[in-house]
């Protein structure tokens, strides 16, 4: 007998627990304008779909710094180039081949993009871009760098799903090798390429490039190139 009471003492704390978060549910959900969780559902994944993904823009604290470090740069146009590396990586990556493609690091980025697709048919349709924004500026050791933050929209179908439309955001690494004597001859910089031939430039040590000969080391010194790429 006891035993039966504390089973239907157990069902009725329960059944107040349930009616209690109901309630305070329901409350809340009210008070935002929304009649039912699935409204809520609803509404959380259309804001996904219409919201842009924020950035942190840090453009009022180092453009400064970056035209007193180089008073001829245009960051426009390096913004333009940062977009347009992330077209040319989607693009890639819908056509599954990333051939064309001179860049060591955009090419790694877009090849295991591919890979993970796992034999799967994706499409890329009505990019467009929200902004483009400076979230970083460092310069030390011979290297400037600058990273970019990009927030852009598109509708994104895979195989026979239906297309939906993705708020998106890349951060991108631009590089600028100022002093190549105070750089580890040993150091990797593997975004950047022969003018030449395209293949990749290995090291610092190699003034020549290792595939066509041609000189590189000068291109090095003088040529803002794109070093690393990555969702987030």
């Amino acid at each position: 007998m006891a035993f039966l009471i504390g089973v239907i003492i157990l069902i009725l704390f329960v059944v107040f627990c349930y009616i209690f978060i109901k309630i305070k549910v329901k409350k809340a959900l009210n008070s935002h304008g929304i009649s039912s969780l699935k409204e809520a559902f609803e509404k959380a994944q259309l804001e996904d779909e219409e919201l842009p993904k924020s950035l942190s823009s840090m453009d009022s604290i180092y453009l400064e710094k970056i035209k007193e470090d180089f008073p001829d740069i245009n960051i426009n146009e390096l913004k333009r180039m940062s977009e347009k590396i992330i077209l040319d990586s989607l693009n890639a990556i819908e056509k599954k081949t990333s051939q064309n493609i001179k860049n060591a690091k955009i090419k790694a980025f877009v090849d295991s993009k591919i890979e993970d697709l796992k034999g799967s048919t994706i499409s890329y349709d009505s990019i467009k871009f929200h902004k483009t924004v400076v979230s970083k500026y460092e310069n030390y050791n011979g290297i400037a760098t600058i990273y970019f933050g990009s927030s852009l929209e598109y509708f994104y179908q895979k195989d026979n799903s239906i297309k939906k439309k993705v708020q998106d955001r890349f951060k991108l690494e631009f590089i600028y090798i100022i002093d190549s004597s105070k750089v580890a001859a040993d150091k990797k910089i593997l975004g950047l390429n022969c003018p030449n031939c395209g293949s990749p430039i290995r090291s610092l040590r190699n003034r020549n490039c290792e595939y066509c000969g041609t000189k590189v080391i000068d291109l090095v010194k003088r040529v803002w190139t794109c070093n690393n790429i990555v969702r987030y």
